[in-house]
Formats: C-alpha cells, structure tokens, sequence
C-alpha cells in the first residue's frame, strides 16, 4: 500500500473513532492535531492515538501501555490480540473512568 492509501484509510479511521467516542462517552474531549488523536478525560487522564507512517499502523497509548493496529479487510485490527482500535479505545476509556 502506498503513503498516500495508508493516510488516507488512517486518517478516515481516527475520524470515526473520535466520532464514536464522542457520541458514545460526555465525560471526555477528543482534540485532534494532525495525526494525532488526543482523548481526555474529565479526570485529566488522557489516551493518545496517532498514525504511525512508516509502519504502516496507528498506535494507542495511555496509562496500561500501547498497542498497535494493522488494517485489514476487517479494519484497524491488533496482531497480537485480534482485537479492533475502537474497541481498545473503549476498554482503555473504561478503565481511566474506574
């Protein structure tokens, strides 16, 4: 896949994941600053995903570590886990709420 696909489907993916958590959660704020998706919460606690280019991947962080997604034909997918970004994000969002 070329950069330019690669961006493309990314940035479209941070787009719905900011749109999911949004309509999902009132307790946080998503900022976005280029490839970089910020959600924070009223807490302060904050969850960072970003494009990473030259992998090809997105990366999510926050306070129980990182993890990375590939896309496939079933979306931004964790190799290790099977797991989906959007799902990681709730779970991640989940547990900073308590």
């Amino acid at each position: 896949m070329d950069e330019t696909t690669f961006l493309a489907a990314a940035d479209k993916a941070l787009e719905a994941l900011q749109d999911a958590l949004e309509a999902e959660y009132d307790d946080l704020d998503c900022t976005r600053s280029g490839n970089v998706l910020t959600i924070e919460l009223e807490s302060g606690a904050q969850v960072v995903v970003n494009i990473q280019t030259p992998m090809r991947e997105i990366w999510l962080a926050s306070h129980f570590g990182g993890l990375h997604f590939e896309m496939r034909p079933e979306g931004w997918i964790d190799p290790k886990t099977g797991g989906t970004l959007l799902a990681a994000a709730e779970s991640a969002v989940a547990r900073l709420r308590g």
